[in-house]
């Protein structure tokens, strides 16, 4: 097994791994991208939540609309991808754990 292990190592150093994307540089990144993708269509209550945002909004300016819904956007989708690497990560050092034991 640990010659396994050397040779995929070895491999690894000698082949870096290139995802051809420069917003993706890392394979959590293309997990991230593909989760993404896969769940493209908000459920209902992220709509709804949305629709209300947008009703509060409309009180205001344009430019000052945008600048909050924009602010709101980058905000949960920064959240979502924290929580979705935090996850990952849970799990793995979760599987570590049940090994060990």
């Amino acid at each position: 097994m640990r010659s396994i292990l050397n040779l995929l190592k070895h491999y690894m150093e000698t082949c870096p791994f290139d995802t051809g994307d420069p917003d993706c540089k890392t394979v959590l990144d293309q997990l991230y991208r593909a989760y993404q993708e896969s769940h493209e269509s908000d459920p209902p209550d992220i709509r709804n939540g949305f629709k209300e945002l947008d009703a509060l909004l409309g009180h205001l300016p344009l430019d000052d609309n945008n600048a909050v819904f924009n602010l709101c956007c980058r905000l949960c989708t920064a959240y979502e991808q924290k929580a979705f690497l935090d996850g990952l990560h849970y799990g793995a050092q979760l599987m570590m754990e049940l090994k060990e034991k």
